[in-house]
């Protein structure tokens, strides 16, 4: 049973990067900034509103490098850090829970849609759960009596590199750093607590630089913040909506980003979880528990948001800058659904068990086995532009939306060798969103007689579908509509204009 969830789980993962959907347009946008750089320039603030941590850019750098630049190419880094944690994971869980816990932890993970989504997504929110798994992982090795200077090594690693890999590492480092510490001091193993110190001080001191050299110049213009803003508790209260925030939150948590259909019954789970380590393995609570604590005070300051959402199936995932805090939370759910089953328990109670753990599992494996192998796709904008480069014509004229730029961008240097046309085309770039009146002059100061392309790119919350049908309503009066081809979130019209 253990070898088919890894394999489910594996296969999950890597079909989406075998049929390589095309990037949808966050990942163009940060494609184009790793494709476009030498790996020198990457510190350096990212163009297009985009944020990476610069070991993550540097990894993607060389994948591409050594493997082209293509979608599977820059995929690739996602893909690895999400087969690993699988592994990561298991082994983690299974020093804290039973054989049966264990398994039932890692199907949780295996099938959880947001840790299989982002593990085919160019960007950084795989590595970030690799990253924390394993400082977790690490940290749990060093509290071992027989911990040996490898062991200590390795932790030392884990944070100091993970720093530059994954944003919020500081947040488990320091999660994990006074959890160990402070637990060393308090049995007197005062030894074990000057070293976890020297440890934490070893660890800021990379977050330091790196904050120096990177963070600090990252969003100069503090972009990201305003983006994010609803992700940010309200301080002070000032309704009962704000005083409520903290439950709503907790509960949101466990539908985004932790992809769980009944948040309420996952939550009553990790409770338990937590209230059965609580007396018994404090140190265990501590670990999984004290990154979050950390995550919130920063979000507390202002410095990171802690964005979740009662939304299911929509991606991307409004957590996704917190599904590095998934892993310890499913283990804690794992924990206290088999509370329910230890030795004693009443059948009824294990029956309560039984039902929780079916209604657990069963949504997300539903979910996983109807977007089976290609998994989702939000804009699926690649075959349309190869489409324009077909029959492609001198004087052609490409129009599109300003959501498909980077993708335009993309897809035309992507297959400019099998699309040489595509080098050519000078896109219009119809401005903004809802600008109806501006829509309007720029498709009237279209050359007459020309063939226009008008490629659009959608996403539910963009609001476009309005755009397009005004957009498409002044063509059909300059000109006569051709050809229309549709994909998932994508659309591709041709037009002959009147001379």
């Amino acid at each position: 049973m253990l070898a088919l969830v890894f394999v489910v789980g594996m296969l999950l993962r890597s079909a989406p990067w075998a049929f390589n959907r095309s990037l949808w347009v966050d990942e163009a946008r940060l494609a184009l900034n790793i494709l476009g750089r030498p790996a020198g320039a990457l510190p350096q603030p990212l163009d297009d509103r985009q944020v990476a941590p610069v070991g993550f850019l540097l990894l993607e750098k060389l994948a591409v490098q050594l493997f082209g630049e293509g979608e599977r190419a820059l995929r690739l880094v996602p893909l690895v850090a999400g087969i690993a944690s699988m592994g990561l994971f298991y082994a983690l869980a299974r020093r804290w829970l039973s054989s049966a816990e264990a398994l039932f932890a890692l199907a949780l993970f295996a099938l959880c849609p947001p840790l299989v989504y982002y593990s085919s997504e160019v960007k950084q929110y795989s590595t970030d759960v690799l990253v924390a798994l394993a400082l977790l992982w690490a940290g749990e090795r060093s509290a071992e009596r027989t911990a040996r200077t490898r062991d200590w090594l390795a932790l030392v690693l884990a944070g100091a590199a993970g720093v530059w890999i994954s944003h919020p590492a500081a947040f488990v480092c320091a999660g994990v750093g006074l959890a160990l510490g402070l637990r060393a001091w308090r049995q007197g193993e005062i030894r074990d607590a000057y070293r976890y110190a020297a440890v934490s001080a070893t660890w800021a001191a990379s977050f330091l630089v790196s904050y120096w050299l990177v963070l600090r110049r990252a969003d100069p213009g503090g972009y990201l913040l305003q983006f994010w803003a609803d992700g940010f508790p309200p301080v002070p209260p000032r309704s009962l909506a704000d005083l409520l925030w903290p439950a709503r939150t907790f509960i949101a948590f466990f539908n985004d980003p932790a992809g769980l259909r009944f948040a309420g019954l996952a939550a009553a789970a990790f409770t338990m979880g937590v209230l059965r380590w609580l007396a018994a393995a404090p140190r265990i609570v501590a670990l999984l528990v004290m990154p979050a604590v950390f995550t919130l005070l920063a979000s507390l300051l202002g410095r990171y948001p802690f964005p979740t959402s009662v939304a299911h199936g929509s991606f991307p995932v409004q957590g996704r800058l917190i599904l590095f805090l998934v892993p310890p939370a499913l283990i804690l759910i794992a924990a206290g659904v088999g509370w329910l089953f230890r030795p004693g328990r009443p059948v009824p109670v294990r029956a309560l068990g039984a039902v929780a753990a079916i209604a657990l599992l069963v949504p997300p494996a539903l979910d996983a086995a109807g977007r089976f192998p290609r998994g989702f796709r939000i804009h699926d904008v690649r075959p349309l532009v190869e489409e324009i480069g077909r029959p492609g014509q001198d004087g052609d004229v490409v129009v599109i939306n300003a959501r498909a730029r980077p993708l335009w961008r993309y897809y035309a240097r992507r297959l400019e060798a099998s699309r040489p046309l595509l080098a050519g085309f000078d896109p219009v770039e119809l401005g903004g969103t809802n600008r109806w009146a501006v829509y309007d002059a720029q498709l009237r100061a279209l050359p007459k007689g020309a063939r226009v392309w008008l490629l659009y790119a959608h996403h539910p919350t963009w609001r476009t579908d309005k755009d397009e049908a005004f957009v498409v309503h002044v063509l059909d009066a300059l000109g006569e509509q051709g050809e229309v081809k549709r994909a998932p979130g994508a659309s591709l019209r041709l037009y002959r204009l009147g001379g």
